[in-house]
């Protein structure tokens, strides 16, 4: 594990996988662990979160199922430890790859959204979406994986503030800007297979990053706390006429009178 690396990313990598040097059993160990991991990233990736099992790992990595036992004792333990292990090598590549850019490339080209953009598709990030996604309707994974992705969300804004410390200026537009860039990113990665459609992918991306970069310099605002308050409350009465409206029809009732526009 790279000492270079920021102190919070290190910290993500699980238990076990960095030894004292000197130590030939400590480094055994932490093989037999990077092992295991990678084989149910192999997995998970390949087969789903579902169909991801015990036995299946163990032929992946070529270990036996008390080695696993050993060093994961338990399901959660091995979920617990993926996750971070996921996010860990995403985190520990974004951080060396934006850390090459020019200040050119970073601030006034937003690169980095293509950095983030390639990294998505990568095995790593595949696997953290799938976990996401099954842990909607799966309570177990879900107890675990909500509190391990909102640390990772914490880790991710305290190294965005590093390597872009001109946002430091206005935190609620980083959070905002941050979670917009996430939203779109993560959105295209999932609509990917469907699309199939690279150059739109580009001209989405392209136009990603001019509009964060008009966010920065202030080009363009995210709407003021009077603004989001009045576009709520006009969206929740559009809402309840259409709802009195479906209502009335489904009941064959003429709606009365300011019932429906």
């Amino acid at each position: 594990m790279s000492s270079e690396l920021p102190a919070a990313i290190r910290e993500l990598a699980p238990e076990g996988l960095s030894p004292r040097s000197g130590s030939q059993q400590e480094l055994k160990s932490s093989k037999t662990r990077e092992t295991i991991l990678e084989s149910t990233l192999d997995c998970l990736a390949e087969h789903g979160y579902a169909s991801t099992t015990h036995n299946l790992i163990c032929q992946k990595a070529k270990v036996s199922r008390g080695a696993m036992l050993h060093h994961y004792p338990t399901s959660q333990d091995l979920m617990v430890a993926v996750i971070d292990y996921a996010f860990y090598k995403h985190m520990t590549a974004f951080s060396h790859m934006v850390s090459s850019l020019t200040d050119e490339d970073r601030q006034n080209r937003n690169t980095a959204i293509v950095i983030d953009w390639h990294l998505c598709q990568s095995r790593e990030m595949l696997v953290y979406l799938e976990m996401r996604t099954a842990s909607r309707t799966n309570d177990e994974l879900r107890a675990i994986f909500l509190p391990r992705a909102r640390h990772h969300d914490l880790v991710w804004k305290e190294e965005l503030l590093k390597v872009f410390p001109e946002w430091r200026d206005d935190m609620r537009k980083l959070d905002l800007t941050r979670r917009l860039a996430r939203a779109i990113i993560e959105g295209l990665t999932l609509s990917r297979e469907l699309w199939r459609d690279s150059s739109s992918e580009w001209a989405l991306l392209a136009f990603t990053a001019d509009m964060l970069r008009g966010i920065r310099i202030g080009e363009m605002s995210f709407p003021s706390g009077e603004h989001i308050e009045a576009f709520k409350k006009s969206a929740t009465i559009t809402a309840g006429k259409r709802s009195r409206s479906r209502t009335a029809a489904a009941t064959g009732r003429r709606p009365r009178k300011g019932e429906v526009d």
